[in-house]
């Protein structure tokens, strides 16, 4: 698979509710038994108008025991992904049968909106007919957040709260699984990001020096460096910095309370675009917060190769943290 670019997006500007306070470790569900199935759905969104699709991971145990119901991860894809990446090149039901994962896995078709609900007008079905889906304004939050929860819980057996309920992604998905948790923290228990952008406005400096960060303070000129997908990015969220901060990990980590939200981070060393200095610097924010956290830097660029080998920590640490 193409390597994934993790720019980040923002059209809505709110505060995210206020942080939950610190509670004690969930207790661990019982482990799964046999081995799990996988099912690709089709469901409808009423964010986007469109029907949409997903691949499911359900564990061993889900048809034999219709009377447990079980936590639920969403694992959201990269730019150019789509909802088979997880199983197909990041080995996740394997991954999960390994470790007798008592939980479903809902893995979206994430498109390539970043995960943010965008405040342009759009006709979905004119931009995927004409080929110019890959930059098209979108719901995608409320998609998420929203509509994908519901539905999930409406057609299985889930434990349809907060404290069972977790969400990660890569690379595009890294980032809006890191927003959507902390802007969602009544929703969401844990969160875990690989390879994802975990600060939109680091400038500098690469390699990471802590202590010596420069922040994006004029968003005027962001990302000219890439071009046409720059100018769309500055475009879609607009000239007002506000915006921008209004879904930066890096800043609503400045509103996470210690125990609020559970959060897991990784990114390779070789990162093709020297991400592993803004998830440092995003460990560095949690670590002066005194927000416990994992977070793991280690040899590899911006694929499948290292974000398969990473898959069982994302699972195992949200594992450990629903019940």
């Amino acid at each position: 698979m193409r390597a994934t670019l993790a720019l980040v997006l923002l059209a809505a500007c709110s505060s995210p509710p206020a942080p939950t306070a610190k509670s004690p470790p969930p207790p661990r569900a019982t482990a799964a038994t046999g081995t799990g199935r996988v099912e690709t759905v089709t469901w409808h969104s009423a964010a986007l108008g469109v029907d949409k699709h997903a691949v499911v991971y359900l564990p061993g145990g889900y048809d034999t025991d219709p009377a447990r119901r079980w936590p639920v991860f969403y694992y959201l894809n990269g730019l150019t992904g789509d909802e088979t990446n997880w199983t197909e090149h990041g080995h996740l039901a394997e991954a999960a049968d390994a470790l007798h994962l008592a939980a479903i896995v809902v893995m979206p078709d994430g498109d390539n909106n970043f995960y943010v609900d965008s405040a342009l007008p759009e006709d979905y079905a004119a931009c995927m007919k004409d080929g110019t889906g890959l930059f098209i304004p979108s719901q995608p939050k409320t998609y998420i957040a929203s509509d994908l929860v519901a539905w999930t819980d409406a057609t299985y057996r889930t434990k349809a709260e907060r404290g069972a309920r977790a969400i990660a992604g890569l690379s595009m998905g890294g980032f809006g699984a890191l927003q959507l948790a902390m802007r969602h923290p009544d929703e969401f228990a844990a969160v875990a990001s690989h390879s994802g952008v975990d600060s939109l406005l680091y400038a500098g400096p690469h390699p990471y020096v802590a202590g010596d960060v420069k922040l994006v303070d004029d968003v005027s000129s962001w990302g000219r460096a890439v071009g046409p997908m720059g100018d769309w990015i500055r475009g879609l969220f607009g000239p007002d910095i506000a915006f921008w901060r209004a879904h930066d990990p890096a800043s609503l980590a400045q509103q996470i309370a210690p125990g609020a939200l559970a959060i897991y981070l990784d990114c390779g060393t070789e990162d093709d675009f020297r991400l592993n200095d803004s998830a440092a610097y995003l460990h560095d924010i949690l670590l002066a917060r005194k927000i416990d956290h994992a977070f793991y830097l280690g040899p590899g660029h911006h694929d499948f190769q290292f974000w398969a080998q990473r898959v069982p920590e994302s699972l195992a640490f949200l594992r450990d943290h629903t019940h």
